[in-house]
């Protein structure tokens, strides 16, 4: 009877973990494309506004979102519960996230080097979408979700078709 009642701790246990990280709100660093008061439009996603509260520099911001804008956001089953809008490139990001758009500096050894979000290793089983490692050249425009050990388990590329990518000078 003991031993049943461990077992069953044990599986309230990982079943409570689970749930926990099932729940959690993912963290996006992301470029706006369209906020139609909706839904809120990124390149290969879009997640329902609701009334998810929006801040700027620590202050609740009553203005309307603006496409280019960058943000982070906080989305639970896709609904966003928190935006932020980011201020000047170059401001520290916060390392937890899970889908990141940025560009791409260089491709070395399994690893993108990203102009914004740092270094982040490919997963063995990487999912390429729209594209391939062939389109990843510098300054190359991409979409990554990352698992919960920081790898990039899909790469999206917006526009593979595009030749002139090299945008150093941005």
């Amino acid at each position: 009877m003991a031993c049943r009642s461990g077992l069953q701790t044990a599986g309230w246990l990982a079943l409570s973990l689970w749930a926990g990280l099932a729940a959690a709100d993912e963290l996006w660093l992301v470029e706006l494309e369209e906020d139609d008061g909706v839904e809120l439009i990124f390149k290969g996603a879009g997640v329902v506004r609701g009334n998810a509260p929006v801040w700027q520099q620590g202050a609740p911001r009553h203005e309307r979102l603006k496409p280019g804008e960058r943000l982070a956001l906080w989305v639970k089953n896709g609904a966003a519960t928190r935006i932020e809008v980011l201020q000047a490139q170059g401001a520290k990001l916060p390392a937890d996230w899970q889908r990141g758009q940025d560009q791409l500096v260089r491709l070395e050894s399994g690893k993108l080097w990203l102009r914004q979000l740092g270094t982040v290793p490919l997963a063995a089983s990487v999912r390429w979408v729209n594209g391939s490692v062939a389109d990843l050249q510098p300054g190359r425009e991409v979409v990554l979700r990352r698992n919960l050990q920081g790898e990039a388990i899909a790469v999206l590329i917006p526009n593979p078709e595009d030749d002139d990518v090299d945008r150093s000078d941005q």
